[in-house]
C-alpha cells in the first residue's frame, strides 16, 4: 500500500468518524428528563436506540484509535533520527493495521447485509471477536456470522469468538 493510498483512507477514516459522531449526536435528545413514566414500547425502542449507540460508539472509537495510531506510525516512519529496521517496522505496522481495519469494515458489511446490522467486528491475527446485537443466537445464525468472518478473514471457525449482546 503506497502512501497515497494510505492518507485517503486515514481521511476517509476521519470524515466517517465525524459522520457517526453527528448521527449520534442528532439522535439523542437533549430535553429528555430522568424521572418520566416510558411506556413498553417506548422503553423497547430506547433499548434499540441504546444498543445502537454502542456498535456506533465503538466504531468511532475505533476508527479514532486507529488515526491516532496511522499518525504515531507516520511520524515514526518520517522522523530522520529513527533507524531504518525501525520505520520498516512501523510500516509492516501500519499496513497489517489498515488491512485489519479494511477486514473489520468489510466483515461489518457483509453481516449486515445478511440479517445482522448491529455488529462490531475485531480481527488480529490470529482471532476474531464478533459483537451482534441480538439477545441470543441459534445455530444456524451463528452459523451464517462464523461463515461471513471466515469468508472475510481466512480464519478457522475455531478462531472466531461470537458474542450476542442485547
Amino acid at each position: 500500500m503506497n502512501r497515497p493510498q494510505i492518507v485517503r483512507f486515514a481521511a476517509f477514516v476521519t470524515v466517517l468518524a465525524v459522520l457517526l459522531g453527528y448521527v449520534v449526536y442528532h439522535r439523542t435528545s437533549p430535553n429528555a428528563t430522568a424521572y418520566t413514566t416510558v411506556s413498553p414500547q417506548k422503553q423497547q425502542a430506547q433499548s434499540v436506540t441504546n444498543l445502537e449507540n454502542y456498535f456506533v460508539n465503538y466504531r468511532m472509537h475505533r476508527d479514532r484509535v486507529m488515526t491516532e495510531e496511522i499518525a504515531t506510525l507516520k511520524a515514526l516512519i518520517s522522523n530522520p533520527s529513527i533507524s531504518q529496521s525501525a520505520k520498516d517496522e512501523a510500516t509492516a505496522t501500519m499496513v497489517r493495521d489498515t488491512q485489519e481495519l479494511k477486514e473489520e469494515t468489510q466483515a461489518e458489511g457483509l453481516l449486515s447485509a445478511r440479517g445482522f446490522p448491529l455488529s462490531a467486528v475485531t480481527i488480529t491475527q490470529n482471532k476474531a471477536v464478533v459483537v451482534i446485537g441480538a439477545s441470543n443466537l441459534d445455530s444456524e445464525q451463528i452459523g451464517r456470522i462464523a461463515d461471513t468472518i471466515t469468508e472475510v478473514t481466512s480464519l478457522p471457525p475455531q478462531d472466531v469468538v461470537i458474542l450476542p449482546k442485547s
